[in-house]
């Protein structure tokens, strides 16, 4: 299925930059993004993934449970293996099926909502997700770790890389 080589090839990116950094080049603390670290993007998006392979078990994913485990954020080893463990789930994914999905987007209380989705709704919403942090991860590579060798498509929507090719192309 194309969004599920569409997130191993994300993955894979992700792997690549890990292997690229080394461990104070990972957690270093940048301005330009916000004072968070290519490390904490790269848990963020990790334990999204984890939250939907978990969740695909159960039939349901609230993505605003997380544990925010800081060696993901500080240690590139922990990272990297947290990602063979989402390709392998990639690997081995085959089937869509329901899903429930569970949000608070009120301030004003803990109410809970559900929606109702797939499992490949989720993975498309992960990807586009992924691909958003990886813009700013990009930011802070071009700007911080020029040396840093990353795919030209890395942070990049499929849509854009899409329109760049059409606008190369005239």
């Amino acid at each position: 299925m194309q969004i599920i080589n569409a997130s191993k090839e994300i993955c894979k990116q992700l792997f690549h930059l890990c292997d690229s950094l080394d461990n104070e080049e990972y957690a270093h603390c940048s301005s330009l993004l916000l004072g968070s670290s290519i490390g904490k993007h790269m848990r963020h998006i990790i334990e999204f993934y984890d939250l939907l392979r978990e969740g695909s078990e159960i039939g349901e994913v609230n993505y605003d449970i997380r544990i925010r485990n800081v060696q993901i954020e500080i240690e590139l080893e922990t990272a990297m293996n947290r990602l063979d463990s989402i390709l392998s789930w990639l690997d081995e994914l085959s089937v869509n099926k329901n899903m429930s999905v569970y949000f608070r987007f009120n301030l004003e209380n803990d109410e809970v909502k559900q929606v109702r989705s797939n499992l490949m709704r989720e993975l498309a919403y992960n990807l586009e997700h992924a691909i958003h942090h990886m813009a700013l991860i990009r930011i802070a590579l071009d700007q911080q770790f020029p040396h840093v060798n990353i795919d030209p498509n890395f942070g990049l929507a499929y849509s854009t890389i899409r329109y760049n090719k059409d606008q190369c192309a005239r």
